[in-house]
């Protein structure tokens, strides 16, 4: 039999297929391992702050789309000595109405919360593409990388690869948010959060996946 979780990524795997055939879809994080400041030094993230940064990644894209918050795995600046395999919430963005602008809100989404890249697939679950978003040496500032078709695979998995090299996998469907038209207050107190400095994760609505959904995570 199987269990709760099972169906509810089934489900909702079954649903992302679905929107990626009918709409432009994304993938974006705002979790770092670090950053760098103004003198190129390497300044730690820490877990609290990387939350408040998702936070505020998606109340800023759920100004305009529907997100799915999933569990993603990558290669953070895969290619160098610093490459490290990441396990992270990730939202998958849908252009539910079809505005043609994902792709360009996605990439300085990413430009602003210091991203290795993003990914990007158009209508039809086509032409997926990685775009560069910082100066990581993969794949490079706005460099575009063709990636090909997704592949979902048999146990929940969602896969896209570069020279065969997994982007995204052993994916976990956590939460479904729809886009939020708010009252003028409600959009200035959603701004006021969104232009808040991350570094005090004290201050603003911060989401905590795991500590809410945690039965959802593998």
């Amino acid at each position: 039999m199987k269990d709760y979780r099972q169906v509810v990524n089934e489900s909702s795997l079954s649903r992302m297929r679905q929107h990626m055939m009918e709409h432009d879809t994304a993938m974006i994080t705002a979790f770092r391992g670090f950053i760098k400041d103004e003198n190129g030094e390497k300044v730690t993230v820490t877990r609290k702050q990387n939350l408040k940064r998702n936070s505020q990644l998606k109340a800023q894209l759920s100004k305009k789309y529907n997100i799915t918050v999933v569990q993603g795995k990558y290669i953070e600046d895969y290619g160098t000595d610093d490459a490290k395999e990441v396990g992270e919430v990730t939202f998958f963005v849908v252009d539910q109405d079809d505005t043609g602008n994902l792709q360009k809100d996605v990439t300085q989404a990413g430009i602003d919360w210091y991203q290795d890249s993003v990914l990007y697939v158009e209508k039809g679950a086509k032409n997926g593409k990685l775009i560069g978003t910082n100066d990581a040496e993969f794949p490079g500032f706005k460099n575009v990388i063709p990636v090909g078709n997704p592949i979902f695979g048999k146990s929940g998995e969602f896969m896209t690869k570069m020279k065969g090299r997994p982007f995204v996998f052993e994916e976990a469907i956590i939460a479904e948010h729809k886009a939020q038209k708010l009252s003028r207050m409600g959009e200035w107190a959603r701004s006021a959060f969104i232009n808040s400095d991350w570094r005090d994760p004290e201050i603003g609505p911060v989401i905590d996946y795991k500590q809410d959904f945690g039965e959802r995570f593998v």
